[in-house]
């Protein structure tokens, strides 16, 4: 029987926030379901970096998973956070969606 290889994570952007280097990464998962839903990398690299700073810096800190719902793009984007990594963790293609309890709510 073969091993199956794990796909790896694919880097999304790169930024700078308070001198310290952060990547936002989307997982295989992320990966496929952007391809399947035709989610162009774009958007949700455009939807994360758009929250500013401040808004990163607090839910990093908050260390929870969160969805960010973009009514206009009709997306939403979970990601958490792996020290400075952001990772996507999934995207779907629509914005009204169930929101699993526990899981931060971020409207654009």
């Amino acid at each position: 029987m073969k091993k199956r290889q794990r796909q790896k994570d694919q880097l999304l952007a790169q930024v700078r926030i308070n001198n310290k280097d952060y990547s936002v990464r989307a997982s295989a998962h992320a990966i496929q379901r952007m391809q399947e839903r035709k989610v162009d990398s774009y958007i949700v690299t455009g939807n994360i970096l758009s929250l500013g700073e401040e808004r990163i810096l607090k839910l990093q800190k908050k260390g929870e998973e969160a969805i960010l719902i973009d009514e206009n793009t009709n997306t939403s984007i979970v990601f958490g956070f792996k020290g400075n990594r952001i990772q996507v963790i999934t995207v779907i293609d629509k914005a009204n969606v169930f929101v699993k309890r526990g899981t931060l709510v971020v409207n654009l």
